[in-house]
């Protein structure tokens, strides 16, 4: 990181105590390597300890992160992307994926190992970050929240965060200048932000082309308009050049109208055709309190949804009321943050659920703290309460996750350990009666540990416009070709009116088909999974086993 530090004596240092307000330069000091080393440190132990059950068992994967893996797999087995299955967004995840399995095989603790590593390497991002513009030990403050408040409640590394990485990334490197090899870099960063986001990349690459005009037009700003243009020049190309280089091959090998379809006008059309995926999903997803211990969840989803995006909203208004107080340079520096940080809160607006305000919430965080950084009763209350709570969820969520109770299994891609005694027996029960790349279909986790092969293009079939009349067809002539002994299916609970549901000939042909032979409760017996099996006996289905 770019030492660009002033000198400062001691006695204008100690008068300084209001870095919104001070007219001073208030580059802040940097962070002392010792204590930077400690908090990584420090980082990478609660990280280890959220995702592997001592000394060294993973966690079972959850969500949408195993989509992606179970992708992999199939592209390590020479399936090509986008031609041989159907993937809705760029092929970055994917392909970093299928690069480590590759390189490793294919393994339970690689999957935890990437949250690690993510987790670690955000958190330094955020704390380069937070050095340009915070002072002394609340440097530290925002990837401390980032980590318990933040990352833990969406511990899923899926393209989200990939993408908001490489955000962060740009923004540290145009937050020490705007030279001509920072701009190519930033340019570079967005260009691999969009291959594994295209929303959040190309809206990133929108944001730094507004401050580098914002930056023309700022009274202290020195560049001229042949300037400006050379500028924005070398941002576009290395952003043109990588979606180029990155999307050429899979074009060349799917066609030009299979990619647009998939990444350009299936979001847009049917991405944000159900609840889960649109604005009305806001707010829903507060954690429930039946009990006190429940509070312990609801603060980190209570203090996310009060940051995004409404830090960006007091932030600006703080820029606007201060802008002729605030040093130059940390002005310019806040300005880039709120512009991609509101970019990236662009990028999920249209399906805001607490995983995907959670991808993009570092730069909220940010500005929380610096708002929060300001001298005055109030802000100094809040600072000390979310040192407190922060410190206290670092130290209580690794120690729960470790005592509760635990139970292991030794599956195809490596010992296994998971906390729900219902998902875990569900994983038992199809262990002991299947074996690798037998064929298996719509339950992707259980696919991906027990090594099942998936016979169809679709990972699975929904009840809601994200699973098209075309993709169901598709999917049956598969089946049809290649029946595989199980089917998972989740009990019918829309009605035949529903205009968005496409799976009735999907369930039409299973039942044809196949029997049922296992009702799976999951997740405190409120949710279930209907495991069918291929034949169709003549006696009645009965005695369904529910251990």
């Amino acid at each position: 990181m770019e030492n660009s530090k002033s000198h400062i004596s001691p006695v204008e240092h100690i008068q300084v105590e209001d870095p919104v307000s001070s007219n001073v330069d208030s580059s802040p000091e940097h962070l002392p390597r010792s204590v930077f080393g400690l908090s990584i440190a420090g980082t990478f132990v609660f990280l280890y300890l959220r995702t592997f059950l001592l000394p060294a068992t993973p966690f079972v994967a959850h969500d949408d992160q195993i989509l992606f893996f179970a992708r992999a797999v199939r592209m390590v087995h020479g399936q090509v992307l986008y031609r041989a299955f159907f993937e809705l967004v760029t092929p970055g995840t994917d392909l970093l994926y299928a690069t480590t399995f590759h390189l490793f095989g294919i393994h339970a603790w690689i999957m935890q190992a990437w949250s690690i590593a993510l987790g670690l390497t955000l958190s330094c991002v955020i704390t380069q970050i937070a050095n340009k513009v915070l002072h002394g030990p609340l440097v530290l403050l925002p990837a401390l929240l980032f980590l318990v408040f933040d990352f833990d409640i969406a511990l899923d590394p899926t393209h989200h965060w990939y993408s908001t990485l490489a955000a962060l990334v740009a923004i540290s490197v145009l937050i020490g200048g705007t030279n001509l090899l920072r701009v190519f870099v930033a340019g570079s960063l967005c260009g691999i932000a969009t291959l594994f986001t295209q929303t959040h990349g190309t809206l990133t690459f929108a944001a730094l082309i507004i401050y580098l005009l914002w930056l023309k037009r700022s009274e202290n700003s020195k560049v001229r308009a042949f300037s400006l243009l050379t500028q924005l020049t070398t941002l576009i190309l290395p952003f043109v050049l990588i979606l180029s280089c990155g999307l050429g091959y899979y074009i060349h090998e799917a066609g030009f109208h299979t990619i647009f379809s998939d990444i350009v006008l299936f979001p847009l059309q049917f991405l944000s055709s159900g609840d889960v995926n649109s604005p009305q999903t806001y707010l829903r997803q507060l954690p429930p309190v039946h009990k006190l211990s429940d509070i312990v969840r609801l603060i980190p989803a209570v203090f996310l949804y009060a940051v995004i995006p409404y830090s960006y909203f007091f932030g600006l208004y703080q820029l606007w009321r201060k802008r002729t107080a605030l040093p130059a340079k940390l002005r310019q520096q806040l300005v880039l943050l709120h512009l991609v940080g509101l970019a990236l809160f662009l990028a999920v607006v249209s399906g805001p659920r607490l995983h995907r305000l959670c991808t993009v919430a570092p730069p909220a965080i940010l500005i929380c703290v610096w708002l929060f950084s300001q001298s005055g009763f109030a802000c100094r209350f809040v600072r000390n309460l979310l040192c407190f709570l922060a410190a206290a969820y670092a130290f209580l969520l690794p120690f729960s996750r470790q005592v509760q109770q635990h139970f292991i299994l030794n599956l195809p891609i490596g010992r296994t350990a998971f906390h729900d005694p219902l998902e875990f027996q569900e994983f038992q029960w199809l262990a002991q009666r299947t074996h690798p790349s037998e064929l298996f279909f719509n339950q992707t986790a259980l696919s991906l540990y027990l090594s099942l092969n998936n016979p169809t293009a679709s990972e699975f079939v929904n009840e809601d416009d994200f699973t098209r009349p075309e993709q169901v067809a598709a999917v049956i002539q598969s089946l049809q070709r290649n029946p595989p002994h199980f089917i998972m299916l989740l009990p019918e609970m829309s009605s035949s009116s529903n205009v968005h549901d496409h799976s009735a000939p999907f369930r039409r042909y299973v039942h044809d088909n196949y029997h049922l032979s296992q009702i799976f409760p999951l997740n405190h017996n409120f949710r279930y999974e209907e495991l069918w099996e291929l034949g169709n006996p003549a006696s009645p289905r009965t005695e369904i086993d529910e251990k």
